[in-house]
């Protein structure tokens, strides 16, 4: 395997940037309704995106910037990096989250990685302005995913695909080995293995040979 391709909220990342931003005007509980419905695959992951971040509408740029400062990568998972990096295994986070709170994530666990395709939030005046700009707006992890597998010659076959919602299982269909990690009821079926900690990961990781 030459590339590992992580989703990140949910999968490197415990929490929800969405729903710790959400918690700043009081809507957390409707959109962490919201985000289920989506990783359940009950609505699709556009229609999804717009229907939280219009609720986030109003909050200040400032507000925004302490949720990013607090997002962490789960234990573990900063020197699971690292040891795919000693490898010579090339890293991208394809998410539907935020690229400053990804960003800050690896800063905090002092790692980096190769590629991160995520969203970004809209900012005017110094607020949210409950606008979306990305790359999984009207496109799927899979086009992401053959994107950079041909901007890097790596064939999708070489590839190993973590994630655990439904927005996760384009590249999971495609991956050469597809790993859902805690994923939703939908997603099982897309898994060649389950996981449920990142121990499990690791070991998984070192069977197949990419550790």
């Amino acid at each position: 395997m030459q590339l590992v391709a992580f989703d990140f909220d949910g999968t490197l990342s415990e929490g929800e940037m969405i729903v710790e931003l959400a918690t700043k005007v009081g809507y957390r509980s409707l959109i962490s309704e919201i985000t289920e419905r989506s990783m359940r695959g009950e609505i699709t992951f556009d229609e999804s995106l717009y229907l939280r971040t219009d609720l986030l509408k109003g909050i200040s740029k400032d507000d925004a910037d302490k949720v990013y400062r607090n997002t962490y990568l789960r234990p573990g998972m900063g020197e699971l990096l690292e040891n795919l990096k000693e490898k010579n295994i090339k890293i991208a986070i394809i998410t539907g989250g935020f690229s400053e709170g990804v960003e800050r994530a690896l800063e905090n666990s002092n790692v980096s990685v190769d590629w991160i395709v995520a969203n970004d939030l809209l900012v005017d005046k110094g607020c949210l302005t409950g606008k979306v700009r990305g790359e999984f707006i009207h496109k799927s992890k899979r086009d992401a995913l053959e994107k950079i597998c041909t901007m890097a010659k790596i064939p999708i076959g070489e590839v190993v695909a973590i994630g655990d919602g439904g927005n996760d299982i384009p590249m999971l269909e495609i991956a050469g080995l597809a790993i859902g990690f805690k994923p939703k009821e939908i997603v099982k079926e897309y898994c060649d293995v389950i996981v449920e900690n990142v121990e499990e990961l690791r070991e998984i990781l070192t069977e197949k040979n990419v550790l």
